[in-house]
C-alpha cells in the first residue's frame, strides 16, 4: 500500500493499486516464457532424448552384410531414431526405423542390379573414385535431403502442425503456382516432375523398370537415387535385349496385409499416369477439398506409391468421418519420415478397424491419426521409433487427454506404437489414464526394449 494514502486516511487511488498487480503480472508472464509452455513444468523436468543403440530397433541380419554396415549409435528427437548406414554405395542416414528397414533393403537390391549390369552409371563412378581413396574413405552422402539436419524435431513437426492456418495446396507444398515451368503442363505431369524420379515414366518411359522393382520387392517410384539409377539403367538394357539374366526375389519389407496387396499388384503393374488417376478419383470419393487433394498429390516427400497405400487404407474406413482432414494433415509433410508416419498411421487404421473395433471417425482436432471407435475406445495410433518426454511430446498428452475427457469422457484411452516409450512417458500416460499399446499393430517386426547408452568411442 501506498505510504502517502496511509497518512493521509484513506485508500490507495487506482493507479498506485495497478503497480504491485502489473508487477505480479510481469512476473508471472516472465515465468511463463521461462517455461515455454502455459502450465508447463520446469524444463527439467522434461527428458533429454538419448542415444540409443541400433540393435535394440533392427534384426540382427540387418546390422550388417555384405555391402553395409549400420553404426549402433542412434540418435532420436523424442519420437524417430535417425541410423548412419555405411554401405558400398555411399552412406545413408535414414530418420525412422521404418525408412532405416527400406533403405537397407535398397541396398540388397542395389547389390543384385550392380551384378547384373557391370556397366558403371553415374552414382556408381562417384562412389568408386571415393573408394579408391582408402578403405574407410566412404562419406558420401547419397540423399542428403534425407539427413535429419534443418528439419527439426518430429514432435515439434507432427504435433504443431495441426494448429497452423490452413494455407492453399500452393503454399502447402512451397509452389506459387507461377512456374514458368509448369506453364500448358497437367497435374500429373507437376506431380511427377515433383516426386522426384516420376517423370520420365509419366512421359512415355518403358514399364521394365517397374518390373525389376517387383522382382526385387522395391518401390519402383523410390527417392533413393541410387537405387532409382540402376532400375532406369538395367530396364533399359533389359528393354533392349541386350541381356536375359533374372534376378532371385529378396522378399518384401515389413508385412503385407489388408489393402496393401492390392495396391502393391497396382503400384508394379500399373501405368503412373493410372496409378494417379486413381489416387485423384478416391481422395475425390472421400470428398477431400480440390485444394487439399492437389497438395497431397504434389507433396515431393511422398512417392507414387506412398500416395497409393495411404489412399487405399482410408478408402478401407468408408464410413469413417475426418478423412479428408486427414488428407490436408498429410499434404503439409515436410519430411520423407513424415509421409511415412501418415502413410503408417493411416494403415494402422485399416488394421484396427478389422482386427480391434470399427472406426467411426478419425479425430480431426489432433495431429496424427486418432480415432474414436466402437464399445468406447479412443485411440491415437502412431507409427514412431521411441517416444520421449519432450515439451512437444508432453503438450500432445495433455492437449489429448483434454480433448478425450471433453468429447469422450467414458471412452478408454489408448496409445498404440509400432515402437516404445521411455519409462517417464509410461508413467505420465499412466496418471493421465491412458492405456499403452507397445510394438502395435504389426507394421514393423517385434524388436526388444530400446535402453539407452553412452555414445560409442
Amino acid at each position: 500500500m501506498n505510504p502517502q494514502a496511509i497518512d493521509r486516511g484513506r485508500k490507495p487511488s487506482r493507479s498506485a493499486r495497478r503497480g504491485p498487480r502489473r508487477a505480479k503480472a510481469a512476473w508471472a508472464v516472465a515465468s511463463l516464457v521461462a517455461l515455454g509452455t502455459t502450465g508447463a513444468a520446469p524444463p527439467a523436468s522434461y527428458e533429454t532424448p538419448p542415444i540409443l543403440r541400433a540393435s535394440d530397433f533392427l534384426e540382427p541380419e540387418m546390422l550388417r552384410g555384405d555391402d553395409f554396415s549400420v553404426n549402433q549409435k542412434v540418435t532420436n528427437d523424442g519420437l524417430f531414431n535417425t541410423y548412419t548406414i555405411q554401405s558400398a554405395f555411399g552412406t545413408f542416414q535414414p530418420h525412422s526405423t521404418s525408412l532405416a528397414k527400406v533403405r537397407i533393403h535398397e541396398i540388397g537390391a542395389i547389390a543384385q542390379l550392380r551384378e547384373v549390369d557391370k556397366i558403371a552409371v553415374a552414382a556408381g563412378a562417384a562412389v568408386n573414385q571415393v573408394q579408391q581413396m582408402g578403405e574407410g574413405a566412404l562419406h558420401l552422402i547419397v540423399n542428403p535431403a534425407e539427413t535429419a539436419q534443418g528439419i527439426g524435431d518430429a514432435a515439434t513437426r507432427l504435433f504443431n502442425r495441426i494448429k497452423r492456418s490452413v494455407k492453399r495446396s500452393e503454399e502447402k507444398v512451397g509452389m506459387a503456382g507461377n512456374n514458368p515451368s509448369d506453364a500448358g503442363r497437367s497435374t500429373g505431369e507437376k506431380v511427377a516432375s515433383t516426386t522426384q524420379g516420376v517423370a520420365k515414366d509419366v512421359l512415355g518411359a518403358h514399364r521394365a523398370q517397374r518390373e525389376w522393382a517387383a522382382r526385387l520387392g522395391v518401390d519402383p517410384y523410390t527417392h533413393n537415387p541410387v537405387l532409382r539409377d540402376e532400375l532406369e539403367e538395367v530396364a533399359d538394357y533389359d528393354a533392349g535385349g541386350r541381356f536375359s539374366t533374372k534376378l532371385l526375389p529378396i522378399g518384401i519389407v515389413g508385412t503385407v496385409l489388408g489393402s496393401a496387396k492390392t495396391v502393391n499388384r497396382l503400384i508394379y503393374e500399373a501405368e503412373p499416369d493410372e496409378l494417379q488417376t486413381m489416387i485423384e478419383k478416391r481422395l475425390s470419393e472421400m470428398n477431400v477439398a480440390p485444394d487439399d487433394s492437389r497438395a497431397f498429390r504434389l507433396n515431393p516427400h511422398y512417392t507414387l506409391s506412398i500416395q497409393a497405400r495411404l489412399v487405399a487404407s482410408l478408402s478401407t474406413l468408408p464410413d469413417a468421418t475426418g478423412r479428408p482432414e486427414y488428407v490436408a494433415q498429410s499434404a503439409v509433410a515436410s519430411a520423407e519420415a513424415d509421409a511415412r508416419f501418415y502413410q503408417e498411421g493411416a494403415y494402422m487404421a485399416e488394421l484396427f478397424n478389422a482386427q480391434e473395433s470399427p472406426v467411426l471417425g478419425i479425430v480431426p482436432e489432433l495431429p496424427g491419426l486418432c480415432v474414436i471407435a466402437k464399445s468406447e475406445r479412443f485411440a491415437c495410433l502412431y507409427p514412431v521409433d521411441y517416444v520421449v518426454w519432450t515439451v512437444a511430446v508432453a503438450g500432445f498428452v495433455e492437449e489429448a487427454t483434454r480433448y478425450a475427457e471433453t468429447n469422450f469422457p467414458t471412452a478408454r484411452r489408448e496409445l498404440w506404437l509400432t515402437g516404445r516409450a521411455s519409462p517417464r512417458v509410461a508413467d505420465e500416460l499412466r496418471r493421465r489414464r491412458w492405456t499403452l499399446r507397445e510394438k502395435s499393430m504389426y507394421v514393423l517386426p517385434a524388436m526388444p526394449a530400446p535402453t539407452p547408452t553412452p555414445s560409442p568411442d
